[in-house]
């Protein structure tokens, strides 16, 4: 069970032996064994067919961006073409003498009396080739074509090699020629040698003849040939015994009998790699791959003057001297071969079992070492050349299925071909090479380019050198520079690391104190960033004042003694740029003046090449004393340069330091004052010194980790030069690069080379004729002013290249936008996706997948098998689950694997919090580090939150030889997906079905949730037959003992949700906060066995270990509707823990399925065939899911088209149109009112259970959409009121359908929140008093606690909204103390930036910090960008209204500008309109209107779309501050269009209220604004009536924030008129800002002390005119707006009665389109006109009423009941009644009119049946079910 099975069809069809045959050539299977070397001499004929368009297929096949597609296509392309070439050759009893890429050798060897013959018959298979293989078309547009050499004569066969490998190879004049003739072919022709020619029977042959060539091409043959080729077949190899023949088979070869002793000949002529295939009994089709690898090619050009037997030796010796080579340095002889008058090697490094992540290095040492060996012992060789590419090829088994050979075709294999006949004489390489040696440059010289045949643009050419031709002192700079534009993302944590560590560098450099850390190592595997990283700390300590002195390592030198040292010491004393020893005494001398210390000048002779004169003191010394005395004078040196300056020494890839320099700088770190930054691998082995340097104690070790989400799109905009990148494209390079810089970016080129991604300019918009009127003048973007980064028009235009004048070609860079050759030309780009894009296809990037091929190559086969069954189950996976599918293996067997692969670093403990250091570097019994029994299932009660993580000691994963690790997980997730690749696709099959069916035995539930499921009824909607777990989900035994800590006790799980059957507990009367949060407390000790659950629940296990690897396996076996049940599942756990970037990912893979599946295509790779329907329930259920993810993170548009479609598929669909609304609305009130009216059982209760449940299951997703729908008409920029009364309703409907307790309690939870956003005050008030009773009557779980919290939650925000900021934040404490048991991490978000606000407002500053901070700690630690965003948002705020820092503007700045480039922060328009205006606002605020242009554009861009939610309220209120101060400005600058301006303000504020009307928590500020607006106009009356009703509500709220401002304000414009005091109120509030303190949590300043720090609206000087001041009306607020009727959306200010419209100037028409005109002319008449009101009261408590936005309008009690709950006005006639209802002024009849008159009698009939006036019953026509509309 679990094994690998190999091919049957293979091992029935032949034996072993036949097997190896097919891999060599006649010419070798039937040698005689004999000692080698040897030469055999023989007559013979060959054919040279050589076959183009083979190297652009395997570059159109490379490029596919189809997973799985490439190889397995070229291969069968290949084998097709050339099977059908090779079958001519075969049947005209040819030999394959071997494959050359995409060229064929075949031999015909017969008697020289016969060869005339022969070469007729030969020509007759090259005319028979030409006309049915001359040309073929392939899939994917390539043509292949063939042309054809052949020559005669005498050849030779040499023998050559070891008793482990040998090697064959052809010689003689025939061989030459036969490839000159085919030089002179073109595709379809056939070009018969001079040899060959002169032996053929001219008279039977037509040719043509070619000028000045002796070379003839054939035309065509005049009779057949006389030639038999079944007696020459018969003929061969009859020393040798074969079994009868078998038809089909045209070889003879391929039915040799079993015979050992050959079988282990032929053995040695095939590659080790193959071999282990065949051993194994496995197709070679397996073999076949797109393969990053390095090619070598040796070409021996020999004098010509040797005799054939000298050759041969000579060939021998190369190869034994090449194999070994090979040997030392991981590569493989592939072939050998004559060409152009020499021998030829192809060797290959980075083979399947051979594959190094260093082989490019491996590869130019191999080569130089061949090159040194050739030249020293073969004496008849002129000269070696050697050619060195890497690069993607094809590696693959290419040719007929009875001879075959493993073989490399690519455009890299032709580039080395090249490289080795056009540089002869020497080691030349490519630019990939030259980059993956990782060698310095000194061991490299560029060679100037030369033109080579079917080569097109090879890049730059290097000659491999060493440092013996060139040497050197110091010249190892780093290979990566920080470039200005471009700052380190994602490492925060580092750069506070290096921070600290300079800092306490500094203080002990001065106090001359050594107990500072003066070491740093960087560790982290291979692309995690590290040379960047340096990088970073390079540039920061330059900029610094701090001497840096930076260099990078090599794997060679690691192996020079000293040579870290000699580096250092260069450039300590920079000499690293000196030519000659006499340039670096001169320096050298220039910084040494102490006379004692030039004494000792000639110790440095050896290390620094120079040659100081000995002094006598020197020159008696013994070697051992004088090596000491060097080691002390260079100490020396050290500690007088760090005397001097202080130094920092970063050095890159310290792993390969040597040991001596690794104890000079243990010492030197104790000795000098100095500081070091090091990076090291952690996959490589560490030598001992630097593992004592690790463990110094003055050492700090750090370990990097993968980037978090929402950098990596911040990444890829700086990888591809553009602003923005596509939401789907940050979801694939989060899901595939696991935080990996540097997978990021090899799979974002990936991307674009496949063509998956384009890049395009920008078109930009024109601006808003608002902008224009505010901002006269041309648009300036002036950069922002950050110490850490350039403005982004800078970026843009390095990132394309526009600034040349660095020369960077040497130097790593992460930019791929010079991909698109016209990407200079443009300043404003973004990445778009092409049509039809599919990221789910795109394979591991070739690069990518050769580091991971590296590490498993390395692995042995034991473990190689584990690895790769550990990978089919997924990234973390159970011993338990390992040991299933690997049953052969035994106990103690499966222990010593584990043990290897953790100490290799492919395993480690999966229980292991990922915040921990990875000690195994350190110490090596933290190799075996396990957490398993350390992890809890959840945190206790009582346990602080903010708490620091405590230091854990982990456990042994083995112990006694008994494997104690239950959970594991491997180290790199590229590992397992280049593991998971290595599997056959059945084989992956079988091995995924029996994951899954051990998996089904497994708990699929948290026993802590009294819940089967995440989706309510998804089993019984789909069907449990399908599904087939039905006796499954209630399993309560779990083999996942670590992960899945299942309690056996049934009593813990409470009763199911949906069967509350209770007796009621005692019901609440109304009372105050104290008595109301009393309540709440005994409800929620009532609920502690919930809370106790919620606080153990191991969902997000659940979904590790269950969910998703179910939806992978079933995905691999290919089974579509369990795999889209389960990735519906996990995307609803997902959302439920707060994980909606990870739920957005599975929820486009399945809606991927759903289009293939809808289009009759395959729904995946692996589904099984056969067409396949999804049933609605489920398409609902992705659509709704995919809703809520956008909704939660701002994205309310998309989100309302995923719900509407939902509904759709459920059967219950919202109208479109007003009018069918407003039906729809009436029918759903009768529907509820007869719904009240009849006692509801179980729904449905005739029915089957299934169907019951069914049946349940679509009433729940109803709910949940229509409980989306309806937050989302509410939060419309323009409310859609109707639309969301019709959503609630429908909802509440439906909840009662259910008759379960808790969708009930649900929706009127949701009602409630409704009713407060309407301003519906009784309303809310009663559903309030109806919900505790129906809260404390539900039962003890966890279902009714999350109620509990939503509820509490609720009267948070209901408090919040109406103003009662004090009672707000005791609901908000009591609320999040709540969700802390429920670890509902998106909703702490959420709450705690809704709670900053009104702890801000009441002064409360610390508490306002620290919740700031939980918040930023929270948002760090779940990744969640948008509450980090708010968290920016609280600090701004503290800044711009409090007075004091929480972080400091740059950074804050810096976050809105990174912003820019994620997607998930710009789908939440709400949150950055809120940025944009609080850094606009500041900007104003300053003064510096082109930054203030620049923001406030953005902001406009966004205000159309932001959503009216409770958040976006405060970006909203500072936009309107942003229109009076820009107000201002125009007043200042006498702007021409001053009254539009003002029109344009008051219009800002109507829409304001009209957003917010039932919201009152900034309707002190909005009073202050709008009386800041009248005093600026010159309506000082009326501001001060505005101020005095804004202080009566800043007393009645307890905002104490806007009452000392408004306060401010009074005094300021009080000042205006009082010359004395007129400049204490117009101080700069620059100055304010530069002084503006850090909040101290121990010593916080005081709110007085804070008001010097706070903005003053101040009152300029400059009056004015008359005229102008006549035009600008007053502008006050409407005292009765916040109880306006809510079913009204479109109208906010009934008429007055006996209002007049006679009024027409144009100063009025703003006021017109929202209030009343009377026709009075005096100033009092026009300000109650602008405010709506029709009286003017005076006595005080009037105006009370007013300013808490009551109505004045009070005529009886009846009345003022009907207008809370939403009545209208009761009028004469009907005519008047329907106007009212409309909110429309005209009086024509209109069919809308019509209706709306129905709906109005229809609604008071329905006010009589909820008064129990009248008990009228629903007419018979309606029923339970929703009318189809």
């Amino acid at each position: 069970m679990g094994k690998v099975k190999g091919d049957s069809k293979q091992g029935d069809s032949k034996n072993k032996i036949s097997s190896i045959a097919a891999h060599v050539p006649d010419l070798v299977v039937y040698s005689d064994f004999r000692r080698i070397p040897y030469v055999e001499h023989f007559n013979g004929v060959l054919l040279f067919a050589d076959v183009s368009g083979f190297t652009a297929l395997t570059e159109r096949f490379s490029m596919c961006s189809k997973k799985g597609y490439g190889a397995d296509e070229l291969t069968r392309t290949l084998n097709s073409y050339i099977g059908d070439i090779v079958s001519h050759i075969l049947a005209a009893g040819g030999d394959i003498l071997n494959y050359a890429g995409d060229a064929i050798l075949a031999l015909w060897t017969v008697e020289r009396s016969r060869i005339s013959e022969l070469i007729s018959m030969v020509v007759k298979c090259g005319l028979n080739i030409q006309d049915n293989c001359g040309v073929r078309e392939t899939d994917v547009g390539s043509v292949l074509r063939v042309k054809i050499g052949i020559s005669a004569g005498k050849l030779s066969k040499v023998i050559m090699g070891n008793e482990e490998n040998q090697y064959f190879v052809v010689i003689g004049r025939a061989v030459d020629e036969v490839r000159l003739a085919e030089g002179l072919a073109v595709a379809g022709n056939i070009i018969l040698s001079p040899n060959a020619w002169e032996l053929c029977d001219r008279a039977n042959i037509a040719v043509d003849h070619f000028e000045d060539e002796r070379a003839v091409k054939v035309r065509y043959i005049k009779r057949d040939p006389t030639f038999s080729v079944e007696k020459y077949m018969e003929s061969v190899g009859n020393n040798v015994e074969h079994e009868d023949k078998i038809q089909g088979c045209v070889r003879k070869a391929s039915r040799l009998m079993p015979n050992e002793e050959r079988e282990k000949f032929l053995q040695k002529y095939i590659m080790k790699t193959v071999l282990q295939k065949i051993d194994a009994n496995q197709p070679l089709e397996y073999l076949s791959e797109m393969r990053p690898v390095t090619i070598v090619f040796v070409n021996l050009q020999f004098k010509g003057t040797e005799a054939d037997a000298e050759q041969c030796l000579a060939i021998h010796v190369a190869a034994i001297g090449l194999s070994k080579q090979m040997v030392k340095h991981h590569g493989r002889i592939n072939k050998v071969f004559m060409f152009d008058k020499g021998c030829t090697f192809l060797c290959l490094f980075g083979l399947p079992g051979d594959k190094r992540e260093d082989e490019s290095t491996h590869a130019l040492q191999a080569a130089y070492g061949a090159c040194e060996f050739c030249q020293k012992e073969i004496r008849s060789l002129r000269t070696v050349s050697v050619g060195v590419t890497t690069g993607p090829v094809f590696c693959g088994v290419v040719g007929h299925k009875f001879r075959h050979e493993y073989t490399v075709i690519g455009k890299k294999v032709n580039l080395a071909a090249r490289l080795m006949m056009h540089y002869p004489g020497m080691v030349s390489c490519d630019r990939e090479t030259h980059h993956y040696s990782r060698l310095p440059q000194a061991y490299f010289t560029e060679l100037p380019k030369k033109a080579m045949k079917g080569v097109r643009d090879p890049g730059p050419i290097y000659q491999f050198t060493t440092r013996k031709v060139r040497i050197t002192v110091g010249q190892s700079p780093m290979s990566v520079e920080r470039q200005k534009e471009y700052p380190l993302l994602g490492r925060e944590k580092e750069m506070e690391l290096y921070s600290r560590m300079v800092k306490s560098f500094l203080e002990g450099r001065a106090s001359d104190t050594h107990t500072y850390n003066n070491v740093v190592i960087f560790g982290g595997g291979s692309g995690y960033g590290k040379s960047h990283l340096l990088a970073e700390v390079v540039y920061r300590a330059s900029r610094g004042s701090l001497r840096v002195m930076p260099c990078e390592l090599a794997k060679t030198d690691i192996h020079q003694q000293n040579y870290t040292l000699q580096t250092l010491l260069a450039l300590l004393l920079t000499v690293e740029t000196c030519k000659n020893f006499a340039e670096r005494e001169k320096v050298i001398l220039s910084q040494i003046e102490q006379p004692d210390m030039r004494e000792n000048l000639c110790l440095l002779n050896e290390i620094l090449l120079v040659k100081f004169p000995v002094s006598n003191r020197v020159s008696l010394m013994d070697n051992e004393t004088r090596e000491k005395e060097t080691k002390d004078f260079i100490m020396q040196l050290f500690c007088h340069m760090a005397q001097a300056e202080p130094c920092v020494y970063v050095i890159d890839q310290a792993h390969f330091v040597d040991s001596p320099s690794c104890c000079f700088l243990l010492e030197m770190c104790e000795a000098a004052h100095m500081l070091l930054f090091l990076s090291v691998l952690l996959e490589s082995e560490c030598n001992p010194e630097l593992l004592r340097l690790l463990r110094a104690p003055r050492t700090v070790y750090h370990k990097l980790t993968g980037l978090e989400p929402s950098v990596i799109a911040q990444l890829a905009c700086q990888i591809l030069g553009v602003v923005r990148i596509p939401t789907e494209v940050e979801l694939f390079l989060v899901e595939r690069s696991h935080g990996v810089p540097y997978y990021c970016e090899e799979l974002l080129k990936s991307l674009y080379l496949s063509r998956m991604v384009y890049i395009s300019e920008v078109e930009e918009s024109e601006e808003c004729r608002d902008v224009e009127l505010l901002f006269p003048g041309p648009s300036v973007e002036v950069p922002i002013p950050s110490s850490r980064t350039s403005s982004e028009e800078e970026i843009r235009k390095k990132s394309m290249g526009l600034n040349t004048q660095e020369n960077t070609s040497s130097l790593k860079c992460r930019k791929i936008a010079a991909l698109d050759e016209s990407a200079s030309e443009r300043l404003n780009l973004v990445c778009l996706t092409n049509e039809g894009a599919k990221f789910h296809q795109i394979p591991i990037p070739l690069t990518l997948r050769g580091m991971a091929l590296a590490h498993l190559d390395q692995l042995l086969p034991n473990e190689q098998m584990v690895v790769k069954c550990a990978a089919i189950i997924g990234h973390t996976f159970t011993t338990q689950m390992l040991t299933h599918i690997l049953p052969e293996l035994t106990e103690d067997k499966l222990n010593d694997t584990l043990v290897s692969l953790f100490k290799a670093g492919t395993f480690v403990c999966g229980s292991q919090p990922d915040h921990l250091v990875d000690l195994s570097l350190v110490d090596e019994k933290y190799m075996l580090s396990c957490y398993c029994d350390q992890q809890a299932p959840a945190r206790r009660v009582d346990e602080d939150e903010d708490e620091e993580d405590k230091e854990e000691t982990p456990g042994q994963a083995s112990e006694g030889g008994m494997w104690r690790c239950d959970v594991m997980r491997f180290r790199t997730a590229l590992v397992k997906e280049t593991a998971y690749d290595l599997w056959l696709q059945e084989q992956r099959r079988d091995f995924h079905g029996e994951c899954a069916a051990y998996l089904l035995k497994r708990a699929h539930r948290c026993v802590h949730c009294p819940t089967d499921e995440f989706v309510f009824g998804h089993k019984a909607a789909v069907g449990a037959a399908i599904i087939e777990i039905s006796g499954v989900l209630n399993v309560q035994v779990s083999c996942e003992k670590a992960l899945l800590d299942i309690q056996k006790n049934p009593e813990h799980l409470g009763p199911r949700r949906g069967t509350i059957m209770i007796p009621p507990k005692s019901t609440l009367e109304s009372g105050d906060v104290e008595k109301t949060l009393a309540v709440l407390d005994a409800i929620i000790q009532d609920h502690q066995q919930g809370a106790k659950l919620s606080r153990w629940c191991c969902c997000d296990q659940v979904l590790e270990v269950v969910l998703i690897p179910m939806a992978c396996h079933w995905i691999g076996v290919g089974d579509v509707p369990k795999a889209l049940y389960y990735l519906l599942e996990s995307s609803a756990a997902c959302i439920y823990l707060s994980y909606n970037f990870r739920a957005l990912s599975y929820l486009n893979e399945i809606q991927t399925i759903l289009d293939n599946v809808k289009s009759g295509r395959s729904a995946f790779d692996t589904a099984m065939k056969g067409r396949m329907r999804v049933c609605k329930f489920e398409k609902a259920l992705a659509y709704r899911l995919k809703g809520q993810v956008l909704f939660n993170t701002g994205q309310i548009k998309e989100a309302e088209a995923m719900f509407t479609k939902a509904l759709r598929l459920l059967g219950r669909r919202l109208p479109m149109t007003p009018v069918i609304a407003a039906v729809k609305l009436v029918y759903e009130r009768m529907r509820k009112l007869r719904l009240r009216s009849q006692e509801l059982e179980r729904p449905d209760s005739g029915m089957l259970w299934s169907c019951r449940e069914k049946r349940l299951a679509f009433l729940h997703e109803q709910i949940n959409c229509l409980s989306f729908m309806w937050k989302i008409s509410c939060i419309k920029r323009v409310p859609q009121i109707d639309r969301a009364m019709l959503a609630i309703t429908m909802e509440q409907n439906t909840a009662t359908l259910t008759s379960q307790q808790d969708r009930v309690v649900f929706s009127i939870l949701d009602l409630h929140r409704f009713s407060q956003s309407c301003g519906q005050e009784e309303e809310c008030k009663r559903y309030e008093r109806q919900l505790f009773e129906l809260l404390a009557q539900l039962p003890d779980t966890t279902e009714a606690y999350t109620l509990i919290s939503h509820f509490i939650r609720n009267l948070c925000i209901t408090r919040l909204c109406d103003g009662h900021l004090e009672e707000a934040i005791q609901y908000g404490y009591k609320a999040r103390s709540v969700i802390h048991q429920l670890h509902q991490v998106g909703v702490d978000v959420w709450l705690m930036a809704n709670l900053s606000t009104p702890m801000l407002f009441t002064n409360r500053y610390n508490m306002c910090v620290q919740v700031t901070m939980r918040l930023e700690r929270l948002s760090n630690t779940r990744g969640v960008s948008t509450g980090k965003g708010w968290f920016y948002m609280s600090c701004l705020n503290c800044m711009l209204y409090a007075g004091f820092l929480v972080r400091h503007l740059d950074e804050c700045l810096m976050f809105v500008h990174e912003s820019q480039s994620d997607p998930c922060l710009l789908a939440d328009q709400g949150l950055m309109f809120t940025l944009y205006s609080a850094v606009c606002l500041w900007y104003v605020r300053l003064g510096d209107w082109p930054q203030a242009r620049l923001f406030y554009t953005k902001a406009t861009k966004v205000y159309r779309e932001a959503p009216s939610s409770l958040l976006a309220i405060g970006g909203n209120v500072m936009f309107l501050e942003l229109r009076v101060l820009l107000f201002r400005k125009a007043l200042l600058e006498n702007n021409a269009h001053i009254q539009d301006i003002y029109h344009r303000a008051l219009k800002c504020f109507a829409e304001f209220r009209q957003r917010f009307r039932g919201n009152q928590l900034y309707q002190p500020r909005l009073l202050h604004l709008q009386a800041y607006m009248n005093q600026l106009a010159g309506h000082r009356s009326t501001a001060t009536q505005l101020l005095h009703r804004a202080l009566l509500l800043c007393d009645a709220q307890g905002n104490k924030l806007e009452r000392s401002w408004i306060q401010q304000s009074q005094a300021a414009w009080e000042a205006q008129f009082r010359q004395d005091q007129q400049k204490k109120f117009q101080a700069s509030w620059l100055i304010a800002t530069l002084t503006m303190p850090m909040w101290d949590e121990l010593y916080p300043p005081s709110p007085d002390e804070l008001l010097e720090h706070r903005y003053v609206l101040t009152v300029p000087r400059r009056r004015l005119t008359a005229k102008v001041s006549a035009v600008l009306q007053p502008f006050t607020v409407t005292e009765e707006e916040p109880h306006r009727d809510t079913r009204d959306s479109e109208t906010h200010v009934q008429p007055a009665k006996g209002s007049d419209t006679s009024t027409r100037i144009s100063d009025t028409r703003v006021k017109r389109e929202n209030t009343s005109q009377t026709s009075t002319r005096d100033s009092k008449t026009r300000v109650q006109r602008a405010n709506g009101s029709e009286t003017s009261t005076r006595d005080s408590k009037t105006r009370v009423q007013r300013a808490n936005g009551s109505e004045t309008s009070t005529r009886d009690s009846k009345t003022r009941v009907q207008q809370a709950n939403g009545s209208e006005t009761s009028t004469r006639d009907s005519k008047t009644r329907v106007q009212q209802a409309n909110g429309s002024e005209t009086s024509r009849e209109t069919p809308e009119t019509q209706v709306q008159t129905l709906l109005t009698s229809v609604e008071d009939s329905e006010t009589g049946l909820q008064r129990g006036i009248t008990s009228a019953t629903p007419t018979t026509n309606q029923t339970s079910r929703s009318p189809s509309v």
